[in-house]
This record gives structure tokens, C-alpha cells and sequence, in this order.
């Protein structure tokens, strides 16, 4: 009983105790992110919250707990980063690292270090002038996951960039690493580092042959690695090496550029797979097997010009290498098959090596009983449907993740459940070109998109889909398509190119719509010929013809700025200062966007005609020279060759009918006579333009002989069109009258121009006022 009363005493002080914990105040969750930022406010003794941030990373990562975001905004922080806890695999602990730009972690050591821990998550690492130890460091840890980033070490470092040592399941991705001439490695994994994957690095190391330095890409000594989709260049030693220990290795779609050592060495590993790869210009084997290594398969692998890489790059005293070479005891059962290999100008008797000899494609097959699939030749094609897809490595997607396609114009040759898989770290897949030309008309504020030159992928395009930047989405079987906007505005217009197989291809391009403010034509001073491109492609403009056709209507565009566009009716493309590789800023028709390099501001010129300034070079539109007169924008002042006559389209042909006797006035004799009104029709004689000289005058340019009318002797001669340039003798005031007819005043003398004697003489500028004789219709 009283063992009962005692224990009863007992369960009622611990209810108490656990009511009293309960009574008091909740304990507060952890927050999900802890933030970093450099700042006045930010403080290595708060709570890491965005109002008050820790000032390092390092005081993050000393308090992070499972399912934390250490969140790292800005760079530049000096400092190396050791990761105090653990996270758990449905809740690790992630650093973001929003660097932007710049290097996140830098110094000589700078980095981020794991040891012992589990689950943690590093997205965009970048860490610059790390020297002596690794930028990245890894220990004794699993469940890593290293998320993207950049490692840039000193060109006096000695240490990898990236170290694991006793890593297991994790992976390393979208990492890229570059060094000085000493950087011995770029990543190296240890021999009880398994289970590790590292994929889409981008590693670039030394070139050049160096008794002293034999750097390695990729280093891996543990099991069950894998090594896929990664860029290597240079490294002295290898881009990529398996030692000996390391078993059950894939090294697969890997991209493998110069370098004065081997492409890949396996050396003395066990099973290990190397399928297709792509390993071109190194120096020594493209890869090469040798040591104690067995097991290994060497499939579905392009090699090009290995052993003939520059040799500035090599050893002049090693002898160059082979695409492939096996050696040792690896002849005993290593599998050699499904290979391309070109090696360039070298005897072909030295393409292989086995067993310490270098040979022939034929002799390796015949010693080695291996690489009955194997192909001499240097044309890519001959990747295509051609690889093993049973081979041991072999996967699913190529380096940059397409899947694996089947040529329709190849036939297959391959092997394994997919025979159309490609050799190589790529896959051949056409997809169709899409190509476009886009034209604009601003009168009616319209685009045409053709895409008429688009070419198909593996199989013809079956339809194609506009997309006009307003909303607009048209999907049709014709290439060409039109739309009108209802509004001003800078439009992305793309097409999407869609083949029977479903691929597709898409081009976008940018169309300035602005409402036109008339079209026109520039008549050069030069040689008083109207400007038009020389060619249908809108290459050069040049003052090359008599009579503003269409070739030479150009949309005018005013903007808001006070410059002008101009827009070929002809291209539908703004005319464009375009400076060339000579330097020359030629004037073409090729853009559909308005930018500073379409734009001139307008000189009005004494004589009436006008000078274009292009903003985007301060310089006046001209001819080059007589012999190359295209328009160019390098002139620093105005001349002749400078100057234009600004031609409404709706002024350029016109007649003049006189009131008193009903007859168009002639240019008489091709323009040899005097002007006078005698003719019942309009031909090429009765047709002038009427150009705009600014202060409400015009000039009469006659149609027949390109020639202006003139005043002649001040007015106290009939006018006749003669003269090549405009002075005060060519100026008229044109004076519309209340009954619609219009007269002429010539500025020299201030009189109104008559069909004298009822239109029975030429006419003179010698009236001072305007009765029937001095009235015309303009037409």
C-alpha cells in the first residue's frame, strides 16, 4: 500500500511538472530562410532575418538546421565556408547563392567545405582566387548535391580546384572550372569516394606539354562513378583519368577538346565503361587503356586527330598517339567496338595501338579480334544511326540531353534495343531552319512575314505558325502570312517552322510600326536621278533613276525627337546606316526595327533641297565618289554631292493645263524650246514634278530632259527647262486660287507666269496679276 501511495505521489509531481512545461509559452519554429547580405544593418549576432541579415555566410552556415535557406545576396565575400550540420533527405539545408555576376566567395581561401555532414544543397557556387586549397571541399559526406557555379583558382594554385574524399551518393552539376598552368586537377575523387556523379561541368586547364605539371580533368579512384556530359579542354596528364581501384565507372558523353595529354587513360580500373565520347586534338592516345584494367568497354566513341594536335602543345619527346590504344594486361579483355576514328595526314598504319604496337585499323581487328564496327573516317555523317545502344555506358540522351532520333535518310546500323542511337557525345538531330523576311508597309500599317526559305528537318514542314507580337497567333500550311496592327508600337513577330515529326524551329524579328507622314522620293543634286537600291536585297542606294518609280518611294516617319525615318515602299525595311568591316557607313535596307542607326535629322539647304544627318555617326548622307556613287554617311559639311530634293509621290508626275485655252503645257522639243501650252494629251514633254523648296515655293523639274524650269534672264525670257540646279531664277510660289486652279509667281521678279496671247506663245513670268491667262490646272 504504501509502495502504491508513493508511486501515486510520484505520477502526480511529474503531471504537475509536465503541466507546468505546457503552461508556459510556446517554443518558436525556426525560420525557413536565414539571409546574408553585406550592408550597415546586417549583423553576425541576430537571427539572420531579412531586416537585420548575418554580414557572412559562415555564421549561416554555423546555425542551419534541416529544411533551412541560407539565402546570399551580393558577392565579394572574403571568407571559406565550413557547413556545421546535417540536413535530412526530405528536408536538406540549401544555400542560394545570388551572386549575380560576380564571384560570390573570393580570396586565396575562399571556398566552401563539407565534412561529415549529410544532405546539403549548393546552388550557384562561385567562388574566384582560391590558392592552396580547394574552392570546393568535400569530406566524408553524402547526399551532396552541388547545384551549378563557377570555380576560378589563382594561376598560382597547386591544389584542385574541387576535392572529394570519402564522398558517397551525391551529385555535381552545371559547374564550371578554370585555373592557372599549375591547377594540378580540375575535380578529383578518392578512392572512397562512390556513387558520385558528376555531370555538365565545363573544365579548362593548361595546354602545353610541361615536364613539371601533368594535370589532370577529372581524377576518379573510388567505385561506381559516373562521369557524363562534361566539357574538358587542355590538362597535360589526361582530360579524364580512372585510376587503378576504381571499378565500375561510367564515363559517357563527354566532350573532349586539346590538350597535350591523353583523352581519356584508364589506368589499371576495373569496369570501366567509356561510351560515347567525343575526343578530338590531344596530344597523346585519345583514349587509352593500359595497367592492370580489365573489363573495360570502349564504345559508341568519335575520336579525330588525336596524336596530331599542334605540336607547341607536345612532348617532342613522346611519340604521338593513337585514337585508341589498349595496352598491358587490359589486351586480355577489354572490348573495343562502334568507334569512328579520323587521324587526319598520319600514316593510317598508326591509328590504333595494342600491346605496346602502334597499327592499322585491319591489324587491330586481326590481333585483337575487336572493333569489327569500328570506322576510318572523318565524316560525321557516319555517326549517324550506326552505334551500340546495348554497350555498357550508353545513354538514353546525348551531352546536352536529346533523345535518341532516328535519321529517316540513314539507314540503321546500329546495335542493342535502339539501332538508330548516333556514335559520339551528340546527336544527330535535323530539326527544320526557319527564315523569314519581313516587310513592312506603313501607309497601311501592315507586315508581311515570309517564310518561304525555311527548310525542313527530317521531314517535310507541315505548317507554320505566326505569332505578330499584338496577340495575333496564325497557324497555317502557306509561309506567308500578313496582318494589320491598329496601333504604333515596337512588335516581336516570329514564325514557328513545324515538321510532320513535330520539331520545330522558330525566328523572331522586331518591326517599329509608325504611322507614315507621306511617301516620297530624294532626287540627288548630283546627278538629278531619284535614289533606289541597287539590287532587290536592299545592299546599296544609289541616284540611278529617271522617274520615281516604285523602286524609289520611300514611307517618311517622324518622331517625336524631331528626326526622320525612311522606309523603302519597294523592301519594306528602313533605310539603314550599316558601317561595314571596311568601316564604310554605307546607307542598305535591311532592318525592320528603328533604332539611332535609322534615323537623320533634315537640313533645309539655302537653295531648297534638304541634307540627311544620321544620329548615329553625326555625318551627312553623300554619294561615295562618281565611280562608286552609293550613299554613304561620312561627310562633315554640305555640298552638292550632299544635297536632295525632297519629291512627294503625288507631286512627282504632274501636268500643268492652262485655263485660257485648255492645253497641257510642253517641255517643247524634249525640253530644247521654251515651255508652252499646246498639247491635247500628256506625254513625257507635259509632265514635271513639283518639288517643295520650303517658304511656300517649288521648282518645276521637267520629266522629259531631268531638267528644272528657269525664269530665263530674270523673267524677261520665256521660261524653258534648262538648268541643273536650283537658284532665283528656278523658285515659283505656287498660288491656289478659289477655283481651284493654281498660278505660278517666279521669285526673281515677283510676276505671275501667262500662256501668252491665249497660250499661242511660250509661256513668261511677266504678269502682276492673275486673270485666265494665268491660271492652270494642276493634274
Amino acid at each position: 500500500m504504501r509502495k502504491t501511495i508513493l508511486a501515486s505521489v510520484a505520477a502526480t509531481a511529474l503531471t504537475g511538472g509536465a503541466l507546468l512545461v505546457n503552461a508556459g509559452p510556446a517554443q518558436a519554429a525556426a525560420a525557413p530562410v536565414l539571409y546574408v547580405r553585406k550592408g550597415a544593418q546586417c549583423t553576425d549576432a541576430g537571427a539572420g532575418t531579412l531586416e537585420q541579415p548575418f554580414c557572412t555566410i559562415g555564421a549561416a552556415a554555423a546555425i542551419a538546421t534541416a529544411g533551412q535557406t541560407v539565402d546570399v545576396g551580393g558577392s565579394g565575400y572574403n571568407e571559406r565556408v565550413t557547413v556545421a550540420n546535417s540536413g535530412t533527405p526530405e528536408q536538406p539545408i540549401v544555400f542560394e547563392l545570388r551572386g549575380g555576376t560576380g564571384y560570390t566567395l573570393v580570396g586565396p581561401t575562399a571556398g566552401f567545405v563539407i565534412d561529415g555532414q549529410h544532405d546539403i544543397t549548393i546552388k550557384n557556387l562561385r567562388v574566384s582566387q582560391t590558392a592552396g586549397v580547394p574552392a570546393l571541399d568535400l569530406r566524408n559526406s553524402s547526399a551532396v548535391a552541388i547545384d551549378g557555379g563557377s570555380l576560378v583558382m589563382a594561376s598560382s594554385t597547386t591544389t584542385p580546384a574541387a576535392r572529394l574524399t570519402g564522398v558517397t551518393r551525391s551529385t555535381l552539376r552545371f559547374v564550371t572550372i578554370s585555373g592557372g598552368t599549375l591547377l594540378p586537377a580540375g575535380l578529383i575523387m578518392d578512392a572512397a569516394t562512390s556513387e558520385v556523379t558528376v555531370k555538365n561541368f565545363s573544365l579548362v586547364g593548361s595546354r602545353a606539354y610541361d615536364t613539371a605539371d601533368r594535370s589532370v580533368g577529372i581524377q576518379v579512384a573510388g567505385a561506381n562513378n559516373t562521369v557524363i556530359n562534361n566539357n574538358v579542354n587542355g590538362f597535360t596528364g589526361a582530360a579524364i583519368a580512372v585510376e587503378p581501384g576504381a571499378t565500375g565507372t561510367v564515363v559517357a558523353n563527354n566532350q573532349i577538346t586539346g590538350g597535350a595529354g591523353y583523352g581519356i587513360h584508364n589506368r589499371g580500373a576495373t569496369v570501366t565503361a567509356i561510351a560515347n565520347n567525343t575526343i578530338r586534338e590531344r596530344c597523346l592516345d585519345g583514349v587509352r587503356v593500359d595497367g592492370a584494367s580489365s573489363g573495360v568497354s570502349v564504345q559508341n566513341n568519335a575520336l579525330i586527330l588525336n596524336g596530331h594536335f599542334s605540336r607547341i602543345y607536345c612532348d617532342p619527346a613522346v611519340l604521338d598517339g593513337v585514337e585508341i590504344g589498349v595496352h598491358g594486361d587490359a589486351v586480355k579483355d577489354t572490348v573495343v567496338d562502334y568507334n569512328n576514328a579520323t587521324h587526319g595526314g598520319a600514316p593510317a598504319t598508326e591509328m590504333y595501338g595494342w600491346n605496346g604496337k602502334r597499327m592499322s585499323l585491319a591489324e587491330f581487328r586481326t590481333v585483337s579480334r575487336q572493333a569489327a564496327h569500328d570506322l576510318e573516317t572523318a565524316q560525321t555523317l557516319h555517326n549517324t544511326d550506326s552505334a551500340n545502344s546495348a554497350a555498357p555506358g550508353y545513354q538514353a540522351t546525348d551531352q546536352i540531353g536529346v533523345a535518341r532520333a532516328d535519321d529517316p535518310t540513314v539507314a540503321n546500323t546500329g546495335a542493342g534495343p535502339i539501332a538508330y542511337a548516333d556514335r559520339g557525345a551528340k546527336e544527330s538531330v535535323k530539326y527544320p531552319l526557319a527564315l523569314i523576311d519581313v516587310t513592312m508597309d506603313l501607309s497601311a500599317r501592315s507586315v508581311r512575314v515570309d517564310a518561304s526559305r525555311s527548310q525542313p528537318g527530317w521531314t517535310p514542314i507541315a505548317s507554320y505558325e505566326f505569332s505578330f507580337g499584338d496577340g495575333t497567333v496564325i497557324t497555317q500550311a502557306s509561309p506567308i502570312a500578313s496582318h494589320t496592327y491598329t496601333y504604333d508600337a515596337d512588335f516581336p513577330v516570329s514564325v514557328k517552322a513545324i515538321g510532320t515529326d513535330g520539331r520545330s524551329a522558330s525566328k523572331a524579328d522586331i518591326v517599329t510600326i509608325r504611322r507614315s507622314a507621306g511617301t516620297v522620293g530624294l532626287l540627288s543634286q548630283y546627278n538629278l536621278t531619284y535614289v533606289a537600291s541597287s539590287s532587290t536585297s536592299g545592299s546599296l542606294f544609289v541616284p540611278h533613276q529617271y522617274g520615281l518609280t516604285a523602286a524609289g518611294q520611300f514611307d517618311l516617319v517622324s518622331t517625336d525627337s524631331g528626326q526622320v525615318a525612311l522606309v523603302s515602299r519597294a523592301l519594306g525595311k528602313y533605310l539603314t546606316v550599316n558601317i561595314d568591316s571596311s568601316g564604310v557607313p554605307s546607307l542598305s535596307a535591311w532592318q525592320t526595327r528603328l533604332g539611332d542607326a535609322e534615323l537623320f535629322t533634315v537640313v533645309r539647304n539655302a537653295d531648297g533641297s534638304i541634307s540627311l544627318k544620321a544620329l548615329v555617326n553625326n555625318r551627312y548622307v553623300s554619294i561615295q565618289s562618281p565611280d562608286s556613287p552609293f550613299l554613304v554617311a561620312d561627310r562633315v559639311k554640305i555640298g552638292p554631292w550632299e544635297k536632295f530634293f525632297q519629291v512627294a509621290v503625288s507631286d512627282a508626275t504632274r501636268s500643268l493645263k492652262a485655263g485660257v485655252n485648255s492645253r497641257f503645257v510642253a517641255a517643247e522639243s524634249a525640253g530644247t524650246k521654251p515651255l508652252i501650252a499646246n498639247r491635247t494629251a500628256v506625254g513625257p514633254w507635259e509632265q514635271f514634278a513639283v518639288i517643295d523648296l520650303g517658304n511656300g515655293q517649288v521648282a518645276l523639274f521637267s520629266r522629259v530632259n531631268n531638267r528644272f524650269v528657269v525664269a530665263e534672264s530674270a523673267g524677261t525670257k520665256p521660261l524653258i527647262a534648262n538648268r541643273t540646279a536650283v537658284g532665283p531664277w528656278e523658285r515659283f510660289t505656287l498660288v491656289r486660287n478659289s477655283d481651284g486652279t493654281v498660278s505660278l509667281k517666279a521669285a526673281i521678279n515677283g510676276r505671275y507666269v501667262v500662256a501668252e496671247s491665249a497660250g499661242t506663245k511660250p509661256l513668261i513670268a511677266n504678269r502682276t496679276a492673275i486673270g485666265a491667262w494665268e491660271k492652270f490646272t494642276l493634274g
